[in-house]
């Protein structure tokens, strides 16, 4: 009889699960998922026409681009939630949340990942601008301008320098404009938001934090304040970072950095992280004759 069971373990590949006498789809997504609501995903991943199994069926399970395809979507839902719903792009990146939506239930997880990141990129692009500038001359005589809003040329020392939302640069007689790092702008989570994270394997899902670009940064620098616990510093190479956290309180702020030039902090931010409320127990009670 070990022998048998050591056989049956070894002929199924990693990723597999294999069908019990008498199973349901629901039982075996609870079994080998912890979840029999997600039987539709089975369903989708097996291609199976219906809900009938046969014993020693083996089913493949859903892999790492499932849990890619699921932080994806989060990060999609907490952005579409934040935006002005009166926006043009709060209903593409809509529309596009729903599509990536329906490619997960079918467990098309790569093409979900992919549509859930183009719903929340849509929301960081902004309607053109009006141009507007300052130009302020310092005591050294060298002139500093700053692209209010829209698009601004710079030229000097033979070179154009183009810059825009908010960056600045600094022209010296004689010489090229030198882009001044401008502070980043804060744009997710919401100040005060209370996120309600999904828990996995390893945790929490890990939470996005975002940032406006600021032109002539190489990377950045995220600072993380816990209410309980010990100050963090973590390098970014973009204006996001996905980071796992415990349920609590913490407050956020990010700086540009260049090399040989850092900008400012950026104005500090909270949030809360909490898990989301337990499902409620389903319980089934079979009729019985005894009376």
């Amino acid at each position: 009889m070990r022998l048998y069971l050591l056989m049956a373990l070894l002929s199924l590949a990693p990723g597999e699960v294999e069908v019990r006498a008498g199973e349901s789809l629901d039982q075996v997504a609870e079994r080998a998922l912890g979840d029999r609501d997600r039987a539709s995903e089975l369903k989708a991943l097996n291609k199976l026409q219906g809900d009938t199994l046969v014993p020693g069926m083996k089913l493949k399970l859903p892999g790492a681009d499932r849990d890619k395809a699921q932080m994806a979507l989060e990060s999609a839902r907490n952005s579409v939630a934040q935006s002005d719903p009166k926006s043009p792009q709060h209903e593409e990146a809509l529309a596009k949340l729903k599509e990536a939506e329906s490619h997960f239930q079918s467990a098309r997880y790569a093409e979900a990942a992919q549509t859930a990141d183009d719903a929340w990129k849509r929301l960081a692009e902004r309607p053109a601008q009006p141009t507007r500038l300052s130009v302020v001359v310092n005591d050294r005589g060298d002139t500093v301008v700053k692209a209010v809003s829209g698009r601004v040329s710079v030229e000097g020392g033979g070179t154009t320098q183009v810059i825009e939302d908010g960056a600045s640069v600094q022209v010296e007689k004689g010489q090229a404009p030198r882009v001044v790092l401008g502070v980043p702008r804060p744009t997710q989570p919401e100040d005060k938001k209370r996120l309600s994270v999904k828990p996995i394997k390893s945790g929490l899902q890990p939470v996005l934090i975002s940032w406006k670009a600021v032109q002539g940064a190489e990377s950045y620098e995220v600072e993380l304040v816990p209410d309980q616990g010990e100050r963090r510093v973590m390098p970014a190479s973009s204006n996001e970072l996905k980071v796992p956290l415990a349920a609590g309180s913490y407050r956020w702020s990010v700086r540009a950095l260049s090399r040989g030039s850092r900008s400012e902090a950026s104005a500090e931010q909270g949030f809360e992280v909490a898990e989301p409320p337990a499902k409620p127990l389903r319980v089934k009670v079979k009729s019985s004759k005894w009376k």
